[in-house]
């Protein structure tokens, strides 16, 4: 009999393999970093334009399943208080769930998915299957995160200016 040593559990190599394919999925020049401490954000990317970084990040919630859900969509369950720490972050935040049994990935942004009803201490949010992260347009994704940041950054520079004036 030979001398025991720590095994890996099937829901780590489960974790392990969505985050590869998330990661095949990304465009090649744009970096991910797994937070050490997870608080509902599982990887952050920052978005590059070529080899130019541009300040831009997206955040993701990675859930994954050894089966794929029957119909034309999958789920994503957040605790409330997940969906609401994720709600009040700045950045753009993407949800995926990833099926080992189809080797795929569905996404849907946050601000797309329903919010928790108040009773409730969790929120199911249906993925649409079309929304496919191996056919995922990038570009798309890019463009609607600069759009909100910039938007969001403009609020707070009016709100700064604000501050600053001398009351009348």
């Amino acid at each position: 009999m030979s001398d025991p040593y720590p095994q890996r559990p099937a829901a780590h190599r489960l974790e392990e393999a969505s985050r590869r394919f998330f990661l095949q999925c990304l465009p090649e020049n744009w970096t991910c970093e797994h937070p050490p401490n997870d608080y509902g954000v599982d990887l952050r990317i920052d978005i590059f334009e070529g080899d130019d970084a541009t300040g831009l990040e997206l955040l993701v919630q990675l859930k994954a399943a050894e089966r794929s859900a029957e119909g034309d969509t999958e789920s994503v369950v957040l605790r409330r208080a997940t969906y609401n720490l994720l709600r009040d972050k700045l950045q753009i935040v993407m949800l995926v769930k990833y099926s080992r049994s189809e080797n795929e990935g569905y996404w849907l942004l946050l601000s797309d998915a329903p919010r928790p009803r108040l009773d409730r201490d969790s929120i199911t949010v249906p993925i649409p299957k079309k929304n496919r992260l191996s056919q995922i347009d990038w570009e798309r994704i890019k463009l609607h995160v600069r759009d909100v940041t910039d938007t969001k950054l403009a609020a707070l520079r009016r709100l700064r200016i604000q501050a600053a004036e001398p009351p009348i």
